[in-house]
């Protein structure tokens, strides 16, 4: 063989190789396509931080937009929570900046198309310890009161310096095509509108947590 063959065949080569990473990089699907559609679609374009939007018959604040997740709050959490000062010391620069957040995000599965919708909830990184315990335990109580399944704390979740914890379970919907804006909408929405009833619960304690704020902690939530 040649030499002038030799290297025109190895061209050809690394000329296929080239051409068919190319192509393999068009037809890979890109994970956040429908996603961030879907949110532009739910919230408009570069929405503000603590926008406000009626979704799945609540109010809901969004607080952040990144291609696979939103992280938001609903209303009625951060209405009650605004005047708990003592309750949020320690969360200033997380999430949102409240002792609560949920945030749902899309996994796409290994086939590049199908995938899941997870809304996930969590308890933060609250300074008082006495709180932050409280604030679980009342969450925990109403959830058994009211026999809910979805809402369940791992072991340890109160200790002292605990600083995060996430109780949602039985917390994801099937998406059939991540690049499809239209159903990642409406599973979206439909996942919202599926977890109303542990939203509603979570916000029914928070009058027992206003008392529980206001009530002797210590020289060291005092100087704050």
């Amino acid at each position: 063989m040649s030499k002038s063959r030799s290297e025109t065949e190895a061209l050809a080569r690394q000329l296929y190789r080239d051409q068919k990473h190319l192509l393999d990089l068009i037809k890979k699907p890109t994970a956040g396509l429908g996603f961030e559609e879907a949110m532009r679609r739910i919230f408009g374009e570069g929405p503000p931080r603590g926008q406000r939007a009626k979704l799945a018959k609540q109010s809901i604040d969004l607080f952040s937009v990144a291609p696979t997740r939103v992280s938001l709050l609903p209303a009625s959490w951060t209405d009650a929570l605004d005047p708990l000062a003592a309750v949020r010391i320690g969360c200033e620069n997380w999430w949102a900046g409240y002792p609560l957040i949920l945030w749902v995000e899309m996994r796409v599965g290994d086939d590049g198309v199908t995938g899941q919708l997870i809304l996930n909830g969590e308890v933060g990184p609250v300074r008082d310890h006495r709180l932050r315990k409280g604030l679980i335990r009342l969450i925990r109580t109403r959830a058994a009161e009211e026999r809910s399944t979805r809402i369940q704390f791992p072991p340890g979740s109160a200790d002292k310096g605990r600083l995060y914890t996430r109780f949602l379970r039985q917390n994801a919907m099937a998406v059939e095509n991540c690049r499809n804006a239209d159903e990642v909408e409406q599973r979206f929405l439909a996942l919202l509108a599926a977890f109303k009833p542990e939203i509603d619960l979570i916000a029914r304690i928070f009058p027992a947590l206003a008392e529980m704020s206001k009530s002797d902690t210590g020289p060291a939530l005092r100087s704050e």
